[in-house]
């Protein structure tokens, strides 16, 4: 079920955000500039056999990071900017509020049916 946020909520949010956005980025690049490198994890199959699972650590991180923004209701639009939009609702609308990582506030919105470029400030 999607998690609907108040201005306030949201923006009670944001050093979290801030955290997790810029340790996704810099994973993102340090995947990046690593290529192909990986690392080697085991896991349990079927709670007998152990499965050697071989994925990029920086990539692992991505992943747990995006999963974590994930957890807390946010929408992850761009990682690379860090851009997120929070379901709400505006005047019986139901809209996004948008903020790019670098922003002091959420001061925009826009329409479910519009993306960035359809931003409006609040």
């Amino acid at each position: 079920m999607e998690r609907v946020f108040t201005l306030d909520e949201a923006t009670a949010l944001l050093p979290r955000l801030t955290e997790l956005l810029t340790a996704l980025r810099d994973a993102q690049r340090m995947a990046i500039e690593l290529g192909g490198a990986s690392a080697t994890h085991t896991v349990s199959s079927n709670g007998s056999a152990a499965a050697a699972v071989t994925a990029s650590g920086p990539m692992l991180e991505v992943e747990r990071i995006g999963g974590e923004v994930d957890d807390l209701g946010v929408i992850l639009r761009d990682p690379d900017t860090g851009l997120v939009d929070f379901a709400s609702v505006r005047d019986g609308e139901q809209i996004y509020l948008c903020w790019r990582l670098g922003e002091d506030r959420i001061g925009y919105f826009h329409p479910r049916d519009t993306g960035f470029m359809g931003r409006q400030p609040l």
